[in-house]
């Protein structure tokens, strides 16, 4: 095998005796994709977690084997973890929010993975920056790469994570729920970013809800359940002619087989029934002509709404659509008070 290869060994993770991850075993080849898959808790996120150091102190993590490049990850100090995250392991954590640092711009967290693997000159690391910016679509990444997190959309958020984990181009790329926060148009760009990371020769460990996502990755699909592999196999396998029962309801809970109106799973029985209410006419929110305007970190202000107009009644849902940075939260945060509009 390949010396950059991931093998997990009868994986176990627990916390204060409870088991959270049980007897998980995959090998991932230096091209290859795994995806692990599972519904919220089922352990694809501390498993992820445990292959980088960061399961937490209170972590009980073992296994058979558990090794990358030869090296054991289970006897790793911190100071050698440290030597082996951003160089040799890119790792996406799942919620950008609080995986950013709140108090610097998104290009000093990218830097930082520079500066400490000691990545060429300065001149060299801020072109590095604004390069990996571009790769992952994040748009005019000269302003972006100064604005700090909460100045940013999910989406931009989600996109500069991407960008940090990719910075020094690791062998092995751990990406939990990447494309979570991103619109279509951008989830299809950070999938092709992901396809090249496979064809340059990486292996990428992908783990999602998402069997969209998984079908255009994936080489492999592990399928967990309350910490329990309960299918594994190849991608064409697992999500064509999936033989657990717990496989068969996560493919059958996807909305694009389902024509528009029907139940995404079986109604369970003694489950309540909605109640049909009937739709009234009456305008509950209303806005005209909104308008809102920022100062971005070079002084310049720039619009991010524009005589919007809306109307929500009684009965109906008004949904309100666009891609990342299009104005969706900023109009959500005047329709609910929370912020005051510049214009209407």
């Amino acid at each position: 095998m390949s010396d950059n290869t991931l093998i997990v060994d009868g994986l176990t993770v627990s916390f204060a005796g409870t088991s959270v991850v049980r007897d998980l075993s995959f090998t991932l080849a230096p091209g290859r994709c795994v995806a692990l898959v599972g519904e919220s808790g089922s352990g694809k996120s501390v498993s992820a977690r445990s292959l980088v150091g960061l399961a937490g102190a209170r972590a009980d993590v073992a296994a058979r084997q558990l090794s990358f490049g030869g090296h054991d990850l289970l006897d790793q100090s911190e100071r050698q973890w440290r030597a082996v995250r951003g160089k040799q392991i890119g790792f996406v954590l799942q919620d950008a929010l609080v995986s950013l640092d709140p108090l610097r711009p998104v290009g000093k967290e990218i830097l930082e993975v520079l500066q400490t693997h000691r990545y060429g000159d300065r001149q060299q690391r801020a072109a590095r920056v604004l390069e990996l910016l571009e790769r992952v679509g994040v748009p005019d990444v000269a302003l972006r790469a100064r604005q700090r997190p909460g100045q940013l959309s999910g989406g931009l958020r989600q996109r500069a994570l991407i960008a940090s984990a990719l910075a020094l181009d690791p062998a092995l790329v751990i990406a939990d729920e990447p494309t979570t926060a991103l619109d279509a148009t951008v989830q299809a760009q950070i999938l092709e970013v992901f396809q090249q990371i496979k064809a340059r020769g990486a292996a990428l460990l992908i783990i999602s809800h998402d069997l969209a996502v998984v079908a255009q990755l994936a080489d492999e699909v592990v399928v967990l359940r309350h910490g329990e592999v309960v299918e594994q196999g190849p991608m064409q396998q697992v999500l064509r002619q999936p033989q657990h029962a717990y496989t068969q309801a996560l493919l059958a809970a996807v909305p694009a087989e389902h024509p528009r109106g029907t139940r995404l799973s079986p109604q369970r029985a003694g489950q309540a029934r909605p109640i049909a209410v009937r739709a009234h006419g009456d305008v509950l929110l209303e806005g005209r002509g909104l308008g809102k305007r920022y100062a971005g970190p070079d002084g310049r202000v720039r619009e991010v709404l524009h005589g919007v107009d809306f109307s929500l009644r009684a009965g109906r849902t008004l949904g309100i659509v666009g891609e990342s940075g299009s104005g969706k939260t900023t109009l959500a945060r005047i329709a609910l008070g929370l912020l005051a509009p510049d214009d209407g």
